[in-house]
C-alpha cells in the first residue's frame, strides 16, 4: 500500500511496483516478499476477507498476474504474506460458522461459556475477555488471539485444513514463489496460557502444510514468523519435514543495542532477546553460534526491522554512519538477508505508537508527495481507515515537507556515491559474489583486542570471506591482524589492494570484506 501508487488515488498498487522492478534489480534485490494481497477489510490486510481475490484497492487479478510475470523475467521471486491462523470475521466462513450452517459448524472455536485461564499466548497474565469473544447470532464464544475482528480457523478440522491447503495451491499455481508464513506458533493452542504457543500440534499441522507445497512445487520457499527464541523457531523446521526458514528476530535487537545501547527494543507486543545484549560485540557471536545449535546454518532470516517494529533508523536517531554499520551487519550475516522497503535511504518515521507511522509511504523523490505519486493523496493522511489507537490526522505531508531537500529519497541518494543507498548496493552486490557469505558451512570469530573491531571468517566451498568492521561510527581504531588475514588483498566493497601487516587501521564506521 505504500510503495508506488501509479494511479493516484493514494494506495500503492500492482502497477505501481511493477513499475520499479528496475528499481529493486538494480539495488540488488532478488526477493520481494509482499504483505497481504488478498482482499481485507483493513489496511494492513492481516484479517482476509476472500482468500482468492486480491485487493481492489492494488488493482486486478490480470495487473497482479502481469507483476508476477515481470518479476520473473528479472530473476525476481515473490512470496506472499499467508495468514491461516486467522480470518476476518467478515469472511463468509465465519458468517455461515455463526449460522451454524452445515459443514461450517467447526470451521472456528466455539465454546458456550468463556474458558478462564486463556490469555494472549504471547503475555503471562491470564486474560480470557481478550482472546474469547462473544457471538450474538450463534451465542456463543469463539477464539481470536488476534482479537474479535480475526477469529482463528480451526485447523483440528480436515475440511478447513483442506481448504486452505487449495488456497495454497491456488497462489501456486498463479506462480508465486513461496509464502511468509504469519503467526505460526499459534496455530493450534490447547489452553490455557502453557498450551498455547508451539504445541506439538501446531508443527505438525505446519509440516503438513509443508509438504502439500512441495508437491506442488518442490523449489517454493516457506519462511515462518516464529517471534520466539531461535530454538523455538527451528522446531518448525521438524528435521527438514517442516518449514524452510524462520526469521532470526534476535538479530536486529542485538545490532540496534550495540549501536545505541539507550534505545527502546520493543515492539508493540513480542519478547526482547533472551541473549544478555550487554555483552556487546560478543552477543553478536552468542547468535551465530545459537542459530547453528538449532538449526542449518542458512535457516535463519536476519533483519534489522519489519512493519511491527519502529524503523530502524528512528531508532538510531538518524545517524546515518550508525545505519551503515547496522547495514554491514545485515548483510554479511548467513541466511537470507531481509530489508524493510527503504530501509537503503535510511527511511524514518513521524512518531512511535501507531503502525501507520512505520509503514509510510516510499520516499522516491523530493517532489511534494515525495514520488509515490502525481495527485497527492496518500492513505495515511486520509481519514479512513483510521489507526488502531484511533485518527491520526494528516501528518504525513507535513512530515515529508520537513525532510525535502535533506538527501532523504531514492533520487538523491543514488546520485551520491557515499551515500547509505550506495553501501547497501555495494554490499548486496559484495554478497552476491561470495557464497560463503549467505550459506557458510563454518564461521570463525577472531575477538581481537581491539572491542569495536568485528571481525569473522566465513568459510565456504573453496571461496572464504573475511568482515571486518569498526563499530564506532566515528572513531578510527588500530587492531591486531590475524595471521592468517595478513598479505596482499583486495578489499571487495571499493575494489582497493590492501596489504595487511601485523596491524592496521580502520576509519569510524568502516566495513571490509576480503
Amino acid at each position: 500500500r505504500s510503495f508506488k501508487d501509479s494511479d493516484g488515488d493514494g494506495n500503492g498498487d500492482f502497477n505501481g511496483m511493477t513499475s520499479k522492478l528496475d528499481y529493486l534489480q538494480s539495488l540488488g534485490v532478488n526477493a520481494v516478499w509482499l504483505t497481504p494481497v488478498f482482499e481485507a477489510p483493513s489496511y494492513h490486510g492481516y484479517d482476509f476477507q476472500d482468500f482468492y481475490s486480491v485487493e481492489r484497492d492494488y488493482g486486478t487479478m490480470a495487473e497482479f498476474e502481469r507483476f508476477i510475470a515481470e518479476s520473473h523475467k528479472r530473476d525476481i521471486k515473490i512470496i506472499l504474506d499467508l495468514v491461516l491462523n486467522h480470518i476476518s470475521d467478515q469472511h463468509d466462513w465465519f458468517l455461515k460458522s455463526a449460522r451454524k450452517e452445515p459443514g461450517y459448524e467447526d470451521y472456528f472455536v466455539w465454546r458456550v461459556q468463556r474458558p478462564a485461564g486463556w490469555g494472549q499466548a504471547w503475555s503471562d497474565q491470564p486474560n480470557p475477555e481478550a482472546v474469547w469473544h462473544w457471538n450474538a447470532t450463534r451465542k456463543a464464544y469463539y477464539y481470536g488471539a488476534f482479537g474479535g475482528s480475526q477469529p482463528d480457523v480451526n485447523l483440528r478440522n480436515p475440511k478447513a485444513v483442506a481448504e486452505l491447503d487449495a488456497l495454497a495451491a491456488f497462489w501456486l499455481k498463479k506462480g508465486v514463489d513461496g509464502f511468509r508464513l504469519d503467526a505460526v506458533r499459534y496455530a493450534i493452542e490447547d489452553g490455557p496460557l502453557s498450551q498455547q504457543a508451539d504445541t506439538q500440534a501446531t508443527i505438525d499441522y505446519w509440516t503438513h502444510f509443508s509438504q502439500r507445497v512441495k508437491a506442488i512445487n518442490p523449489d517454493a520457499l516457506l519462511v515462518g514468523e516464529a517471534w520466539a527464541a531461535l530454538e523455538t523457531g527451528g522446531r518448525y523446521r521438524n528435521g527438514g519435514k517442516g518449514l524452510d526458514g524462520a526469521f532470526d528476530f534476535d538479530f536486529g535487537n542485538i545490532v540496534i543495542d550495540l549501536l545505541n545501547p539507550q534505545a527502546v527494543r520493543r515492539a508493540d507486543f513480542g519478547t526482547l532477546s533472551n541473549i544478555d545484549l550487554g555483552k556487546k560485540r560478543d552477543s553478536l557471536w552468542a547468535n551465530l553460534q545459537q542459530r547453528a545449535e538449532a538449526a542449518p546454518m542458512g535457516y535463519f532470516s536476519p533483519f534489522l526491522t519489519n512493519h511491527d517494529q519502529n524503523r530502524i533508523m528512528h531508532t538510531l536517531q538518524g545517524d546515518t554512519a550508525k545505519a551503515r554499520i547496522a547495514a554491514s551487519l545485515l548483510l554479511t550475516s548467513p541466511g537470507t538477508a531481509y530489508l524493510y522497503y527503504g530501509e537503503e535511504i535510511g527511511m524514518s518515521q513521524h512518531s512511535t505508537g501507531e503502525d501507520r507511522y512505520r509503514r509510510a509511504p516510499m520516499q522516491w523523490s523530493d517532489d511534494a508527495n515525495a514520488g509515490f505519486n502525481a495527485s497527492g493523496r496518500n492513505w495515511v493522511d486520509l481519514p479512513v481507515p483510521q489507526g488502531y489507537r484511533g485518527d491520526q490526522g494528516a501528518w504525513w505531508s507535513k512530515y515529508w515537507n520537513s525532510l525535502r531537500g535533506k538527501d532523504h529519497s531514492v533520487a538523491a541518494q543514488q546520485a551520491d556515491t557515499a551515500s547509505l543507498f550506495n553501501h547497501y548496493k555495494r554490499l548486496l552486490a559484495v554478497r552476491r559474489q561470495n557464497p560463503s557469505l549467505q550459506q557458510p558451512k563454518e564461521l570463525r570469530y577472531y575477538p581481537v583486542a581491539e572491542t569495536n573491531v568485528w571481525l569473522m571468517q566465513t568459510l565456504g566451498d573453496g571461496r572464504d570471506a573475511w568482515v571486518v568492521i569498526n563499530l564506532d561510527p566515528t572513531t578510527t581504531v588500530t587492531f591486531d591482524v590475524p595471521e592468517a588475514l595478513r598479505g596482499e588483498r583486495v578489499e571487495q566493497l571499493n575494489g582497493a589492494k590492501k596489504t595487511l601487516g601485523a596491524r592496521a587501521t580502520l576509519s569510524g564506521g568502516e566495513t571490509w570484506v576480503f
